[in-house]
């Protein structure tokens, strides 16, 4: 396997994932800001021009949420072995993508300013910061009655939501008001598949 890689929290969400597995992945850098996503030769990979993109054989799997899925369906490990329990992931995972993810785009944006070295848009950063405290809540209350998202156990679905809530929390979102939010977060960055997980300078 191979994995095209920024150190960005999409990419890091299945970094984090394969040495949660344990498995074994060549990463290929493609830098973002020096616009190495916007070349042919990557375009040719993935013609969104996204990170990240799994290569496995003859599978080439771009969407970091898909490539969670793919990875615990190819495994069979740290994803739920139902139908309906899988169902449920799918829809924590979607819930990620659809409600927080976008709010956090706009939050990170004080993060990817200064990598990219492009203009601070603080109106936009602002919609983020009001966007995101109902979506945080509802995981609030998710995570008071459970440890992790599926319930006792750590899986593929926390590997998502680390990275994501990680970034939030650097570029300035406080979690004060989320203590079972911030208690999760810590105990996935406490996790060593995390802590060798590539990250930006500060990160």
């Amino acid at each position: 396997m191979k994995l095209y890689h920024f150190p960005s929290p999409n990419p890091q969400k299945v970094t984090f994932a394969l040495k949660e597995l344990g498995l074994d992945c060549e990463l290929v850098p493609v830098d973002l800001a020096k616009g190495e996503q916007r070349e042919p030769a990557f375009r040719a990979v993935n013609p969104f021009g996204r990170v990240p993109v799994l290569v496995d054989g003859d599978l080439t799997l771009a969407e970091s949420q898909a490539i969670l899925a793919y990875l615990g369906e190819k495994t069979g490990r740290l994803w739920p072995a139902s139908a309906g329990e899988r169902a449920d992931a799918l829809k924590w995972l979607f819930f990620l993508a659809q409600h927080i993810m976008p709010p956090a785009g706009e939050v990170a944006l004080r993060i990817r300013a200064k990598v990219l070295g492009i203009p601070l848009d603080e109106a936009t950063v602002a919609r983020g910061e009001q966007a995101l405290p109902p979506a945080i809540g509802i995981l609030e209350g998710r995570l008071a009655a459970n440890r992790w998202l599926l319930d006792a156990d750590f899986s593929l679905v926390d590997c998502a939501y680390c990275p994501v809530l990680n970034v939030i929390e650097k570029a300035g979102f406080s979690l004060a008001a989320y203590p079972k939010v911030s208690a999760y977060l810590e105990a996935c960055r406490a996790r060593p598949a995390w802590k060798e997980t590539p990250k930006l300078p500060g990160l």
